[in-house]
């Protein structure tokens, strides 16, 4: 998955055309395949597949405030609320986004801009669903909105690895020094999608480990009453968890007693 990381971009225009037969069973097994897997907390979750049509009642039509045109299907899942749930789903989805990138398919996380009544309506006491993603084939041509929506948001930018990747002991960005399998995988998790590219990861590195830290952005989660920056973080442990993966090393997760680090939450330390 490490090509698909480095080629995927995120699709908001696609191909105005029906998934064949062939196509929507290629999704589902995909799905089902990751039903069974568990984040780096041990939840696991139930992965769903809808196609965008209401037509005789074989599909739904997913409101994404025109943010999205022309999606053929959108596959999502449900999460209890808590920080650490959300996290392995933003590790699990991922995990999946990135598997039909491999297998030719364009996609866009959603975890804000959707109508999630629209998804599913009946949800448990302290269940949401953190992110959808529409699944189809990208248009050649983006519309004006999918070109404002990535301009606002600078997709195509990264904060400069100084920023977001430090050692451990002494609180200084990671450099050439570092360890070589640790630095290729933070490149990984560089090209990480987040929220509005806000990359609020911050990665403290010693040795083998990498501690997991959180940089806040207080405006998210406000308006959705969730922790959608724990998707972000999610995301960025399945690009490490790749790469570490990528050198036929083993990635262990561990909560630790680690330093406090000032504006920084810790999420979880990953050794191999």
């Amino acid at each position: 998955m490490r090509d698909a990381i480095l080629s995927r971009i995120s699709t908001r225009t696609f191909v105005e055309e029906n998934l064949t037969k062939s196509q929507i069973t290629e999704i589902e097994d995909t799905l089902k395949k990751y039903n069974q897997a568990k984040g780096p907390f041990g939840h696991s979750f139930e992965l769903t597949f809808s196609l965008n049509d209401d037509v005789e009642n074989k599909g739904k039509k997913i409101g994404t405030y025109g943010l999205i045109k022309n999606a053929p299907a959108f596959i999502g899942g449900v999460s209890e609320n808590t920080m650490e749930a959300i996290v392995d789903f933003g590790y699990i989805f991922e995990h999946v986004i990135l598997e039909l990138t491999e297998k030719g398919y364009s996609t866009c996380w959603l975890g804000g801009t959707f109508r999630r009544k629209h998804y599913r309506k009946k949800l448990a006491k302290n269940q949401l669903i953190p992110a959808i993603s529409p699944v189809g084939y990208r248009a050649n041509k983006r519309s004006r909105i999918d070109k404002f929506i990535r301009n606002a948001a600078q997709s195509q930018n990264r904060l400069d690895n100084s920023k977001n990747f430090f050692h451990y002991d002494t609180l200084e960005p990671y450099g050439d020094d570092g360890n070589i399998i640790i630095k290729q995988s933070l490149c990984l998790v560089r090209r990480g999608p987040s929220a509005s590219n806000k990359q609020p990861w911050r990665i403290f590195a010693e040795g083998n480990r990498a501690h997991f830290y959180i940089e806040r952005n207080k405006v998210y989660g406000k308006a959705l009453q969730y922790d959608m920056q724990a998707l972000d973080i999610g995301i960025a442990l399945a690009h490490y968890d790749i790469g570490i993966r990528f050198f036929n090393k083993i990635p262990i997760y561990n909560k630790l007693e680690v330093k406090d680090i000032e504006r920084k939450e810790y999420v979880i330390t990953v050794e191999y």
